[in-house]
């Protein structure tokens, strides 16, 4: 399991937060770690779609919705907030005492340190660093990004519920995130190295 973490339900979303952030966005990898209101800490506060738009675009927002979503509309009716009512930007106003639970403070503790590890190994060689390549063998995925310094930024990580076993030949490096990783790989584990080329 990943530093900074409470129990074995996070260590999914830890993983997800050292390897992908909500998709392609990495906190360690060499694009830009970009996170939305409240996910240094685990917000769980809805973020519905809202505008404050004046007629007649107002209608034309809220038409669009009802067809772009007919199906959920179709299951969920008026259940689903009105782009344009106060009440759902209301629904969206973050709660900041969440970041002082022990579950907010545990999950801002975790994306502090990767941002610091990003900061200290990461950022300093990012005009140079070019993405390399990637494969997954099962759960368990590598990928590299030379940094134009004969090193590369490595990333292996077990990104399934069981433990799987490490790739051969190991190509990791000097450990940045994770440790050295072990011939059996834990669930939800990951491992960043830099490592010669």
């Amino acid at each position: 399991m990943l530093p900074g973490l409470g129990s074995a339900q996070e260590a999914p979303l830890a993983a997800a937060l050292a390897v992908l952030l909500l998709g392609p966005m990495l906190l360690l990898g060499p694009m830009p770690p970009l996170l939305f209101m409240g996910e240094e800490w685990g917000a769980s506060t809805p973020f519905p779609f809202l505008c404050d738009f004046p007629e007649p675009l107002a209608s034309a927002v809220r038409k669009g919705r009802r067809e772009e979503f007919k199906s959920a509309y179709a299951a969920l009716g008026d259940a689903i907030p009105d782009p344009l009512a106060e009440e759902t930007f209301r629904l969206a106003v973050l709660d900041w005492d969440a970041r002082a639970s022990p579950a907010g403070q545990r999950r801002l503790g975790l994306v502090s340190e990767l941002l610091a590890v990003r900061v200290r190994e990461i950022a300093p060689h990012l005009a140079r660093t070019r993405f390399g390549s990637a494969h997954h063998d099962g759960a368990v995925l590598q990928a590299h990004w030379p940094r134009g310094d004969r090193y590369s930024l490595r990333l292996l990580a077990n990104l399934s519920d069981t433990a799987a076993e490490r790739p051969l030949p190991p190509r990791v490096g000097r450990p940045i995130w994770g440790g050295e990783p072990a011939h059996t790989l834990p669930p939800w584990s990951v491992f960043w190295s830099i490592g010669a080329d």
